[in-house]
């Protein structure tokens, strides 16, 4: 295997790479910083982040399925122009042709290959054999399981011998098992001296996943993402995820990620001279998370006060990491959690809040959401208007938070805000007002 430290050309890399999108509203998003990047002959790199970090954007960029906006990607050492032709993806959906046989869906990898027909079924016949899929030559998609399926999914991408197979989150939609064994499959293939294959590449946000795997972790923080933290995995094959070292690199990417998105950020205090507002000084944005994740988390953590540490939590509500911290942070914006490392406990607030009758904790949850700056500016305009222009909030949200989404984060607000009774939506007239009943009692 090599190391970081190898002098050899990388099959593909990332030079500066940024990337960003228009969002559906026309608003420039950006997706990634700056990004360096590089995967050799040997390495199996894995690319741990939340959800909405840019691990996919990476890979393909990565292999030449989409440009990067600035800065460069590399095959070789040279400016990649089109498809890394070194470079077979497997993507999380199984993205097979319904209509196709196993043998016709693997085959479809053989396309762009100025082939013989005897070279080609050769080459499909050793895929399927490699993937141990030979008797199902002439099976289609709907008569397989889904481990079935996904292993067509990677026939076909070793179909064309390799030399860096990528992963896009390939085993987040199999059950644990099948998943286990897929891994321990392709680590194999993968080691098997002699072979086509050198690299793997695979996107990922199963953190036990990636230190199984992996030789090289790299981690993503979000919003843009950027690289974060990178660690040598040295453990030997095949690795055992009881073990010390083990469990430390596991944790140790743990607090990395959840130090990160939820910092013990200290109190904002009062400014010398200047009246207090209710409304927080600091501009924050908020997680993408519905009112109903936010009040079962709450439920969760009172009816089962054992579950107290983020990892036991993430477990229980059979969300991944990253899910998890958004649905926890989201909690602890509204001041009904606290965070102390990666231990998650109630405020007296939160637990007055879950005590409450459903009229008691549409107050709080009212008053909480008021707090936040970003709602105290769009409250305070509603205050002087009647009603405003849904696009006129959306822009001002993209102009204070130009890492988010703001059509997104629009959608959580209003959502917010319907279960406080502060504001409301109308789709039809694009406007955003105060919902009359409230009006009327306020």
């Amino acid at each position: 295997m090599n190391s970081t430290g190898n002098k050899k050309t990388p099959i593909a890399e990332l030079k500066a790479v940024t990337k960003s999108y228009l969002t559906e509203g026309g608003h420039e998003l950006k997706v990634l910083d700056p990004i360096d990047l590089a995967v050799s002959d040997g390495e199996l790199v894995a690319l741990l982040g939340q959800s909405g970090s840019g691990k996919s954007t990476i890979l393909r960029c990565l292999t030449g399925l989409i440009k990067p906006s600035s800065g460069m990607a590399l095959h070789k050492g040279s400016p990649l122009h089109g498809v890394n032709t070194d470079a077979s993806i497997v993507f999380q959906t199984f993205a097979l042709y319904p209509w196709l046989t196993v043998e016709q869906n693997v085959a479809v990898g053989l396309m762009s290959r100025d082939m013989s027909r005897a070279d080609k079924q050769e080459a499909v016949d050793r895929a399927i054999e490699i993937i141990g899929l030979a008797n199902y030559h002439a099976a289609y998609p709907r008569e397989l399981s889904g481990g079935m399926r996904q292993r067509v999914g990677i026939a076909r991408a070793l179909v064309s011998r390799p030399r860096m197979l990528c992963l896009d989150e390939a085993f987040s939609a199999l059950d644990v098992l099948t998943a286990e064994n897929l891994r321990q499959e392709l680590l194999t293939l993968w080691r098997s001296p002699g072979g086509d294959l050198s690299s793997i590449f695979m996107v990922t946000h199963n953190i036990e996943e990636a230190v199984e795997m992996a030789t090289r972790i790299v981690v993503l923080f979000p919003r843009p993402g950027r690289v974060g933290l990178v660690l040598e995995n040295p453990l030997p094959y095949p690795r055992d995820s009881k073990s010390p070292e083990f469990q430390r690199l596991v944790k140790l990417i743990h607090e990395s990620i959840t130090t990160t998105t939820l910092p013990d950020l200290p109190p904002e205090v009062p400014v010398p001279g200047q009246p207090i507002s209710r409304g927080r000084s600091r501009m924050e944005s908020i997680p993408l998370v519905p009112v109903g994740q936010i009040l079962g988390l709450l439920s969760l953590l009172h009816d089962a006060p054992e579950l107290s540490n983020i990892y036991d939590i993430s477990d229980e509500i059979g969300r991944e990491f990253g899910e998890t911290i958004a649905i926890v942070k989201a909690a602890e914006i509204l001041e009904f959690i606290d965070t102390p490392k990666d231990e998650v406990v109630f405020t007296e607030l939160g637990r007055k809040f879950i005590a409450s009758d459903p009229a008691g904790r549409k107050a709080i949850f009212a008053e909480q959401v008021f707090k936040l700056r970003l709602f105290h500016i769009i409250l305070a305009l509603l205050n002087e208007h009647e009603e405003i222009d849904s696009e006129r909030i959306v822009q001002d949200i993209a102009a204070a938070l130009p890492y988010d989404n703001p059509e997104k984060i629009f959608q959580t607000m209003i959502a917010w805000g319907r279960y406080a009774g502060l504001m409301d939506h109308n789709t039809k007239t694009g406007m955003v007002f105060v919902p009359k009943e409230e009006s009327e009692q306020g």
